[in-house]
């Protein structure tokens, strides 16, 4: 069974000094002015179940003002099974524990409870460089999958150490030589990760986009393409042959020009780039689309249903497109929303939801400075 949220309690976190927060099991929806604490929460949430924050935030940002610590504690339950799930920083140590064990890896973490976000820079996905699209695709392998993770942070560490000696003009040293295999190697079997990963998102991508386009898909048919930097058969031949390739342009440039950290995922619509070539409205409906796929890969791979995070997105769309969220949210994975404006929810879904306004509805809260 999956894990239910089922409060939240924040120490010394952000604007928080004390706070607490119930959660339904379907659907809850955060609401108040800008700048009332309502996206803390929503990072909150994602700490604890993943270890890592949307807003690239270093560990001094997180601590409240004029504190030394913070602390977060979520409860979930899956029915039968609880998990008390802690994520604090003191004297400038970050720790996470279940059930007051230490987690050791993020995929140790993620395994609780896996976590899907979206929000507003999230709709930019399909016009910004290809890095942010690898960075998605990698985040939900790195949940998905303990050997994913690995070859992730192998391969990083060892493209840095390349880079680096690329940088103190070690080209063509035993060691160069031996650190561009191992590159290669570990390159390989990532990318054969990040395809296999792809190939299970294509389809529920394609099903969402539709669902969301309505009668006017056979206008706007959506394709998306992974494309390697080195092949299309993406061998170990084929990556050696491209780094052959472009030696002399990573002696110029001093880095690594070759490999998964290069390739991109393109989306079209009729045929044309996606990127260059589509109206906002379709972009955000690709990068809907790639949320409600992400959701539901989780669910078929890892065998439960993740927390659907989603900040202020509601205010980023057009009536047709909320409609289209609106249907999703509460029913595929437990969710939490967070607005600026309840009245971009449709009647029946507030009836179903939980609404709590932040942070008149906080239990115990006490705000920074």
């Amino acid at each position: 069974m999956s894990f239910i949220v089922e409060s939240l309690e924040l120490e010394n976190f952000r604007s928080y000094r004390r706070g607490f927060v119930r959660f339904d099991p379907h659907l809850t929806i955060l609401h108040g002015p800008n700048a009332a604490g309502k996206t803390n929460i929503i990072e909150a949430l994602q700490l604890l179940t993943t270890g890592t924050s949307f807003r690239k935030a270093v560990k001094s940002d997180l601590i409240a003002a004029e504190c030394v610590h913070t602390r977060l504690r979520m409860l979930a339950t899956d029915g039968v099974l609880r998990r008390d799930i802690e994520f604090s920083i003191k004297d400038d140590v970050k720790s996470v524990t279940v059930n007051e064990k230490k987690v050791r890896s993020v995929y140790e973490l993620c395994s609780v409870l896996p976590c899907v976000v979206f929000t507003p820079d999230d709709l930019r996905m399909v016009k910004d460089a290809s890095s942010k699209r690898r960075q998605e695709i990698d985040g939900l392998g790195i949940q998905l999958s303990a050997s994913y993770a690995r070859l992730v942070s192998e391969y990083q560490k060892i493209r840095s150490q390349r880079n680096k000696m690329m940088k103190e003009d070690q080209f063509g040293s035993e060691a160069f030589v031996a650190w561009t295999d191992r590159m290669v190697d570990i390159g390989v079997a990532l990318t054969e990760k990040i395809y296999a990963l792809f190939c299970h998102l294509e389809e529920p991508l394609l099903e969402a986009y539709s669902g969301i386009v309505g009668d006017s898909s056979a206008d706007q048919t959506l394709k998306v393409n992974y494309v390697s930097t080195w092949g299309q058969d993406m061998s170990k031949d084929s990556f050696l042959a491209h780094l052959k390739e472009k030696s002399e342009e990573e002696k110029l440039r001093r880095q690594s020009l070759v490999g998964p950290h290069r390739d991109d995922i393109v989306f079209e619509i009729q045929g044309r780039p996606a990127r260059s070539m589509a109206s906002q409205g379709q972009q955000r409906s690709i990068a809907l689309a790639w949320k409600m796929a992400q959701v539901s890969v989780v669910t078929d791979l890892g065998g439960k249903k993740p927390l659907l995070l989603l900040d202020d997105v509601m205010s980023e769309f057009d009536k047709e497109r909320r409609h289209a969220l609106s249907r999703f949210v509460g029913k595929v994975a437990q969710t939490v929303i967070t607005t600026a404006n309840i009245d971009y929810f449709d009647k029946e879904l507030l009836e179903l939801a939980q609404t709590v306004s932040v942070p008149d509805d906080i239990e115990g809260v006490e705000r920074g400075m």
